[in-house]
């Protein structure tokens, strides 16, 4: 099992390295922009950004979350963003929106931990850690890798339109397979954010307050 389960990663990093580069370095390029984002906000805009921040940490402890909305809610924001990049994976013209994609993620995530460090030093680092990282540890591999194998497909079909000698339906169900095994992982990490996340930014919160 793990002599195929090797060899499964082995093959897609040699027939598709090309996407692997192009999805991780888009995601780079958002990280880069989300970091420079925060040194580029006006001082009104940081002040004000600021204050929320100062307002929702007092009032951290005393927040109570539903799980079952909480979780409808998170599940509904990450399989509908990994079944965009699906379907967008199904169509030539997909390809500039799946790095769009990529890249607002890579923005967002880049500006919220860069401003969190910046405004709040080690305490900006410990809350990133608590609200950030949990569900990103299992979310974010996912996203990327669902954007390798949906741009992968995309260029397949690509190749396709020009030599009707390639063959789509194996791809097209490994693809599918694939995507449905990382919608398993979107769930995980629904479950990470909305059982264990509230309760590591409530720590987070009486550490800085």
């Amino acid at each position: 099992m793990s002599h195929r389960f090797k060899g499964f990663w082995v093959n897609s990093l040699k027939y598709n390295w090309p996407a692997y580069v192009i999805i991780l370095l888009v995601f780079a390029l958002g990280l880069t922009a989300g970091t420079l984002g925060v040194y580029k906000l006006q001082a009104g805009e940081l002040q004000e950004l600021s204050l929320y921040l100062d307002c929702f940490l007092e009032q951290a402890a005393l927040i109570e979350t539903e799980p079952a909305a909480a979780m409808k809610s998170e599940l509904y924001n990450d399989l509908i963003l990994l079944a965009a990049i699906y379907f967008l994976g199904l169509t030539i013209i997909g390809i500039p929106v799946i790095l769009i994609l990529v890249f607002l993620r890579g923005f967002v995530l880049g500006f919220s931990i860069v401003f969190l460090g910046w405004q709040k030093n080690i305490q900006g680092i410990i809350l990133s850690c608590a609200a950030i990282l949990p569900q990103n540890i299992i979310f974010l591999p996912a996203l990327l890798l669902g954007g390798v194998a949906s741009l992968s497909f995309a260029l397949l079909l690509g190749r396709r339109f020009f030599n009707s000698r390639v063959v789509i339906w194996p791809s097209f169900l490994i693809y599918s397979g694939f995507m449905a095994f990382l919608s398993l992982m979107a769930l995980l990490a629904g479950l990470v954010e909305v059982y264990l996340t509230p309760f590591l930014v409530k720590l987070a919160a009486s550490f800085m307050f």
